[in-house]
Formats: C-alpha cells, structure tokens, sequence
C-alpha cells in the first residue's frame, strides 16, 4: 500500500502518523468532553478498511460510564455501512483510496454519534433515573409542556411524569420500569385517566420503558392495558414522538 497517495488523497497538512498496519488520522470531530477522534486505517489489497480506534467507547470511560450492551448501538448502524466489532471499533469496512477523506468525515462522526447515544442510556453513579430522564427530553422537545402533570382521572387525581396538550389530544407520560409495582401503578393510571378528558380533549397515556432493562414479553402485554409504550431511545431518535406514538 502507497501510505503517501493516501496521505495526498486525504490532505498533506493532516495529523497523519504510521502504525502498526495502516496510518493514524486525525479528523475534526470532537467528542462530547473535547476528545479528538482519530480513524485508523488498514490495508485491503487495492481498497482501505477504517475503523475510529475505540473513540466512542473511550469517551464513555472519560465519564466514568458503561453500557449494559451494544445491541442499542448496532440498532442503530443498521442500514448504515458501519459495524460495531465487539471490542468497541466502529468499523467501516471498504473504502477506496479516493473516498479516504470522506470516510474520515463519515466515519468520525459515526463514533461521535454513537458515544452521545451511549451516554444518554448509560450507567454512572450519578445516573438520573428514567423519569428524570424522560422529563427533561420531553421539555426540550415540548417547551409547552409540563413536568409532574396532574390530572383527574375517573375515580382519583394522578401525577404523571410529563403532559402536554396538541391539537385535540393531551399526552400523559409515565416512566416506567419492569419491577411489577412500577407497571402495576403505571397500567392503573393510564386506565383511569384514559376514561376521561382534559378540557374537551382526548387523553392518551403513554409509557416510557428502557429497552437495557429487564423487560419480558408477558410484562410488555401487560404495559399494554393501560396505554401504548415507547422506548426512550424512541424520544433520543425523533423529532415528535409523542405524535407518532399517537
């Protein structure tokens, strides 16, 4: 492999050192705590294969975080032309020589990408919990809206997590984890405010679960009586969830 054309096709005044099968590049994109990421690539005959060196996975380590797994990550290459390898490379797999300086573009911010969403689901010790979690994206999504919503169901007064009103429908949202008191409580509010209207307005109840926890099928059917469920990286991924939860 020509390192130097690669270099020439990338740009002579770009951090670009030699290693151990391939070159060391750094791109422009920085991480969340202000870490640089470089791209690494290998040789494939005529062709290049690239990977982000583990940055996203570093990045989680600067926070003194972890994940419970990578299924939420690889969720959310497919489709793409990246791969998560199970030692925490981002990988992208074929690249041509001429195509090097946008792989590094593409591929950075790919590993930039996949570190923010790690950290929004991942475990610290001082983790918010999910309700929190799930209020405070709400309010950036819907400024209108309310955390600690209080409404009157049919038989008894609730307070959901957040509410909001659009158009014709109010949103009532509940975190809620799999430990059956959580479910429990959840299934009952949503059954009694779901029996009553806001202001001429038709209540909907919907439940935000996390899809690391321990969520099995029957608990899942169960959710189901007292409204539909998201999961939160259904809030992280979308622009207006709760309309298309609707």
């Amino acid at each position: 492999m020509d390192w130097k054309q690669v270099q020439r096709q990338i740009c002579e005044a770009r951090a670009f050192t030699p290693v151990d099968q391939g070159a060391r590049v750094l791109s422009d994109a920085i991480m969340p705590s202000g870490g640089s990421v470089y791209i690494q690539f290998q040789s494939r005959g005529d062709s290049l294969a690239a990977h982000d060196g583990g940055a996203a996975f570093d990045e989680l380590a600067r926070h003194a975080a972890e994940v419970r797994g990578l299924s939420g990550v690889r969720r959310m290459f497919t489709d793409t032309p990246f791969r998560l390898a199970d030692d925490g490379l981002i990988w992208l797999d074929r690249v041509e020589i001429k195509d090097a300086a946008v792989a590094i573009a593409f591929l950075s911010d790919a590993s930039v990408r996949a570190a923010n969403y790690m950290l929004a689901r991942s475990i610290t010790a001082g983790r918010e919990k999910l309700d929190r979690r799930v209020q405070n994206k709400l309010r950036e999504l819907y400024p209108l809206g309310k955390p600690n919503f209080t409404l009157q169901g049919l038989h008894r007064q609730h307070t959901f997590d957040f509410g909001v009103s659009i158009d014709d429908k109010t949103f009532v949202v509940e975190a809620v984890t799999p430990d059956q008191t959580s479910i429990s409580t959840a299934v009952l509010k949503g059954l009694d405010a779901g029996k009553t209207e806001d202001h001429h307005r038709k209540i909907v109840p919907l439940f935000v679960i996390d899809e690391d926890d321990d969520w099995q099928s029957g608990n899942l059917n169960l959710l189901s009586l007292g409204g539909r469920h998201m999961s939160f990286d259904r809030l992280l991924r979308q622009g207006q969830p709760l309309q298309l939860a609707a």
